[in-house]
């Protein structure tokens, strides 16, 4: 028991030494804290003179000295001791960085004893004079900001000066600058600065002179490493000052007197802008004032402070330049519009079968191109067959041009009445000139019962390719510049601008033929208006059937009593446009099937249709066939009564071989030197057969009638809102009925579609 007690008796004096001795440290940790106290009690830099203490506390950065000798601080910082005498600084001797804002200091001679200090910060004093001391050896950044410097004084001694700020004082002008070859970033905000003047060839690259007094943006020419500029806060009206510095990335012109929208301009060759500020300017005040700036500086990210998206720069390019897809977007959508709003009728054109849309050939080409001569000359040469489209233009008419032939000749204001009266499907503009095809023009051609032939420029295809026509287009431009030029020339109409103008536009149209195969059909160098005549003139020749070798051909066939190839022009109807099934031609209307009953427009479409199939079943010849034909013996058209019935792969299977038709009459090759392979091809065209009516039954065109006749056109009672999606020229009147495909195909057949060589 004994020994039991005495142990306790050891653990319970162990215990209580533990607890002394932490009472012990806790006395002394209070102790010491107590006097760190009394410590801060104690005041530093009595009087505004530095003291050791003072300086004590305010190094940092423990390293070598320059010449590697000593571990010395080579940092101070002493800011808000109101501190007016810094002469104890003066035996730090290895100091590199000084700092000693907001205190009351006017002297700073004491920091040229510092032979090795790089960066001085003296911002928030009293100081009058700048760098008035011994010059360090290498200085490189000085802040002076917020202090009562007036004058600047010859810094030519700071040669090693790339870093100066002297923002908020009371300088008047910028001096003593001229020697320090490396100063790239100076800031004077907040002065009294009237004038640039002392920064010449300077390699500043930060330039900050906002708040001050400036009028004119001048003598910056020679700051060819100028990247970043504040002007804010000035008087500036002009950016003419700044065209010459293309190595602007940032301009900041927020507060000024910016008015025109024009002043942009002076600062496009600017390559590397990224950002401009032009907050509180007049400039704002004008209508699409951002979309104005983007699309002048479309390489913007910030505007205003303000990220730029894309979906602006776009907008911006629409407004102000938009492609040519847009401009032809805009301009059908106007037409559409307002043709709705006119009294209903139909048109002629707008009455193929459902394979052959009404049949168009666009000539397509600069001006000098000679697209016009070639459009005359087919329609003269190939009158029973082409009619020409008359377009409309408001510019004058020339010395030899005849009013209704060439072109309607219309005022201005005429010119915008007739496309608030719908009768527009296409209009463009050229040289500062309007022209327009109206659905008249094209009618006038259709009534007779002709393909229309019309010539225009690239704009006015855009257009033209967005409406329910599908014509062919035939590029006509000649490749050599030296040809063109004194084409144009020897008109004697054109400047000396609009002849550059049209030349450029050359590589205009080549481009889109290179870069968008199939946007034409085909192209012809026009550099020979002749040659160029004679390739269109054989190409048609042949698909009507009257050229040499398909009478040779024909001949062949009927010396071998073989059946004629009613394929090639004689009896199947033909077409420039492109084929089209009645069922794409029912979904881009917008229409559907059970939708619409029959109406006025489907009756007599299928009451022409059963007509021409009948009419052929009973061996009817169209006056075509017997012009055609009138040198030859006739035969009745046994291939469509035998195939009559038959189905798409059998007619394909009894229709006569290539071989069979004694020779390659199709393969009629372009001109050679074409830009481009894919315009080589395309030079080179071939036929393709189109099946007609004319080898249908009745029966089976009723059929096709119930499936797709009646999504062909809409009824009167339709809202016209939901056709936006389609042409608009469908319109509506009552016509008699005919027993052809087409008004007008009872006294012409039409062409078939160019394809290029190897389909």
């Amino acid at each position: 028991m004994d020994e039991e007690t005495d142990i306790l008796k050891v653990h319970e004096n162990s215990d209580l030494d533990v607890e002394q001795s932490e009472l012990i440290l806790e006395n002394e940790n209070l102790e010491g804290e107590l006097n760190e106290d009394d410590n801060n009690d104690e005041e530093l830099s009595p009087g505004g003179v530095l003291d050791e203490e003072t300086i004590a506390r305010g190094l940092s950065n423990l390293g070598r000295s320059a010449h590697g000798e000593y571990q010395v601080y080579l940092n101070v910082t002493i800011p808000g001791f109101s501190l007016v005498d810094i002469s104890l600084l003066g035996e730090y001797q290895y100091l590199q960085k000084v700092e000693v804002p907001y205190n009351d200091i006017t002297d700073l001679s004491p920091l040229g004893k510092l032979p090795h200090l790089l960066i001085l910060d003296a911002s928030h004093n009293q100081i009058e004079k700048l760098l008035d001391f011994t010059p360090p050896f290498n200085l490189q950044e000085v802040n002076f900001s917020w202090n009562k410097i007036t004058e600047m004084g010859d810094l030519s001694s700071h040669y090693c000066l790339h870093k100066l700020l002297l923002d908020n004082n009371e300088i008047s002008g910028i001096f003593g600058l001229e020697h320090c070859r490396r100063l790239k970033y100076l800031s004077m905000s907040h002065n009294h600065i009237s004038k640039m003047f002392g920064l010449d060839e300077l390699p500043i690259q930060y330039l900050n002179l906002s708040n001050n007094q400036i009028r004119h943006i001048e003598n910056l020419e020679t700051l060819k490493y100028l990247r970043e500029l504040n002007l804010s806060g000035n008087n500036v009206r002009s950016l003419s000052g700044l065209s010459k510095n293309t190595l602007l990335e940032m301009v900041d012109l927020e507060d000024n007197e910016i008015i025109d929208i024009v002043e942009i301009n002076h600062i496009k060759n600017a390559k590397n802008l990224r950002e401009l500020n032009l907050l509180r300017n007049p400039i704002q005040e004008l209508p699409d004032y951002r979309l104005s700036v983007l699309f002048r500086l479309n390489r913007l990210v910030i505007l205003d402070r303000h990220h730029v998206k894309e979906e602006e720069k776009v907008s911006a390019v629409n407004m102000f330049d938009p492609p040519m897809d847009v401009v032809a977007a805009r301009d059908h959508i106007m037409h559409v519009v307002y043709s709705f709003l006119q009294p209903a009728r139909i048109w002629d054109s707008t009455l193929p079968s459902t394979e052959t849309p009404y049949p168009m050939l666009v000539l397509v080409g600069p001006q000098g191109s000679g697209k016009k001569e070639l459009a005359m000359n087919l329609v003269d040469e190939f009158g029973d067959y082409f009619g020409f489209g008359v377009s409309h233009t408001t510019r004058r008419p020339r010395v030899d041009e005849i009013p209704g032939k060439d072109y309607y000749f219309v005022s201005l204001d005429k010119f915008e009445t007739d496309i608030k009266m719908g009768q527009f499907i296409q209009t463009y503009q050229h040289q500062n000139n309007w022209f327009g095809l109206q659905m008249e023009s094209i009618e006038n051609v259709a009534r007779d019962g002709h393909a229309c032939v019309v010539h225009m420029e690239l704009e006015g295809v855009m257009t033209l390719k967005k409406t329910f026509f599908e014509p062919r287009y035939v590029l006509v431009t000649p490749l050599n510049p030296e040809i063109h030029e004194r084409r144009l020339r020897q008109k004697g109409i054109y400047s000396e601008e609009h002849i550059k103008r049209t030349l450029k536009r050359v590589d205009l149209y080549v481009k889109q033929n290179q870069e968008h195969p199939g946007f034409f059909d085909m192209m012809i160098c026009s550099d020979d208006i002749t040659v160029a005549y004679k390739q269109i003139q054989k190409i048609v020749m042949d698909y009507l059937g009257i050229s040499p070798e398909a009478q040779e051909n024909y001949t062949n066939q009927m010396s071998k009593k073989e059946t004629p190839d009613v394929s090639f022009g004689n009896i199947r109807a033909r077409t420039w446009s492109r084929p089209s099934n009645s069922e794409s031609l029912s979904q881009s209307r917008g229409l559907r099937l059970d939708s619409v009953g029959h109406g006025i427009v489907e009756e007599e479409s299928i009451k022409r249709r059963q007509s021409a199939a009948k009419d052929v079943v009973n061996n009817y010849v169209p006056p075509l066939y017997d012009q055609l034909m009138s040198k030859y013996p006739k035969t009745a058209p046994q291939m469509a009564n035998k195939q009559i019935g038959l189905g798409h792969e059998q007619r394909a299977a009894t229709a006569p071989t290539k071989k069979e038709q004694g020779g390659n009459i199709y393969d009629d090759t372009g001109p050679a030197d074409s830009p481009d392979s894919s315009s080589v091809e395309s030079s080179v065209s071939r036929l393709s057969d189109l099946d007609s009516a004319a080898e249908l039954e009745p029966t089976l065109l009723e059929e096709e009638y119930n499936m797709n006749a009646d999504s062909q056109l809409p009824t009167e009672t339709m809202n016209p809102l939901t056709l936006m999606g389609t042409s608009s020229n469908l319109q509506y009147s009552n016509r008699p009925a005919s027993k052809t495909l087409r008004p007008g195909s009872d006294r012409h057949h039409v062409l078939p579609p160019i394809q290029p060589a190897g389909v």
